[in-house]
């Protein structure tokens, strides 16, 4: 009995000890700060969030974002969106040299976006003008931004999500003027005069999500992490939920949920079926500030009224920040591992993806209406 107690505990702890090598197969090597956003009119950068980025042609494209250049949000400060296209040059070394500004057609953030083959590819978003439906593919050749029109959206979606898969684009969620969106469509770069076709939606409305496609043995499809959806009272729901969509059987799965609800965050896979998800907004801070703008909307008494706008104030002045956990979903064992810290005040409502097995991070919110200028990256090394 002394035996087979000992050797049931020996292979419990061998299989934990390989599930946990096969999901920690990946860490990071040197966080650092590879560059930053340009001065403009000799005036250095304050940052952006909502800014798309992604590679194309060997650089680093960033495109439109917003930031309050005058006052900060709980001052009464105007949130700003841009035009402006940025490119960057890597060395070998991974650090980045600007290397020119460009224009969009308009004011631009929060689009969904994902870098193809045939370029980077923008949808959606907002401006001063409010939520948009237009779509574009933007390439750089020879250090020159071209920027061709795609098909409209069915609908004016921001802050949706874009993952890309040969020459197929899929959108899924984001938020319409008057809800938040459970659609998907998809897209053909092949054959864009077929438009948007509609597929099964996902299965609840989303936003602010991260989206990865995996094309492995085990699974083939698009995975969709955490995000939020605001409800008609004005507080939003935040995700735990790990979401698969299986692109030949058009049918979605549920998997196994992050181990805490985040949004906004950003995120990547790698080529040995694992994920990364960097950061996002647990939402304690968010979650008050929402709760508080919803009290105040019911709220008659001026001086009640007032109070509920200091409490605002300094819940947003006094912002912690967002988390800076790096999880680590294996796809094969469906499992999460926390795969370290970012080291850097961790930013939300940007972009991560690889370039040359280097990490990199442009940008984004690092505080609630602050944003950062940085660009961080890290090698991404196997064990």
């Amino acid at each position: 009995m002394f035996f087979r107690s000992w050797l049931l505990s020996l292979l419990f702890v061998v299989c934990n000890f390989n599930a946990n090598a096969q999901s920690q197969s990946a860490q990071f090597n040197n966080w650092k700060k590879v560059g930053e956003f340009p001065a403009k009119n000799g005036i250095p950068s304050i940052g952006l969030a909502g800014q798309s980025a992604g590679l194309n042609g060997g650089y680093m494209i960033v495109a439109g974002g917003t930031n309050f250049p005058v006052k900060f949000p709980w001052e009464g400060g105007k949130k700003v969106y841009y035009d402006d296209i940025f490119l960057f040059r890597k060395q070998s070394n991974g650090m980045l040299d600007f290397s020119g500004a460009h224009k969009l057609p308009m004011n631009l953030g929060y689009a969904a976006t994902v870098s193809t083959e045939k370029g980077l590819v923008l949808a959606g978003g907002e401006n001063e003008t409010g939520i948009l439906g237009q779509a574009m593919i933007m390439q750089v050749v020879k250090d020159y931004n071209e920027i061709a029109i795609l098909p409209d959206l069915p609908l004016r979606l921001t802050n949706a999500t874009a993952v890309a898969y040969k020459s197929r684009i899929y959108l899924i969620g984001g938020e319409t003027v008057t809800h938040v969106s459970d659609k998907v469509f998809v897209l053909d770069l092949d054959n864009i005069k077929m438009g948007w076709k509609i597929l099964p939606s996902i299965p609840r409305p989303i936003s602010h999500a991260v989206g990865v496609f995996i094309d492995q043995k085990q699974a083939k499809g698009i995975y969709i992490f955490g995000g939020r959806s605001k409800q008609p009272d004005g507080i939003s729901d935040l995700y735990s939920s790990n979401y698969f969509f299986d692109i030949e059987q058009e049918k979605w799965a549920e998997k196994k949920p992050l181990p805490y609800a985040v949004s906004a965050g950003t995120g990547l896979a790698t080529n040995h079926g694992e994920v990364f998800l960097f950061g996002g907004d647990k939402g304690e801070t968010f979650h008050q500030v929402e709760m508080i703008v919803a009290e105040k909307a019911r709220e008659t008494n001026p001086a009640l009224i007032e109070t509920l706008d200091k409490k605002r104030i300094a819940l947003q002045s006094t912002h912690p920040g967002f988390s800076n956990d790096i999880l680590c979903y294996d796809v094969k064992l469906d499992s999460w591992t926390v795969a370290g810290r970012l080291t850097f005040p961790a930013p939300v409502t940007t972009h991560a993806f690889l370039w040359d097995n280097r990490i990199f991070i442009p940008g984004g919110e690092i505080r609630a209406g602050v944003r950062t200028p940085d660009i961080f990256s890290a090698e991404l090394l196997k064990k």
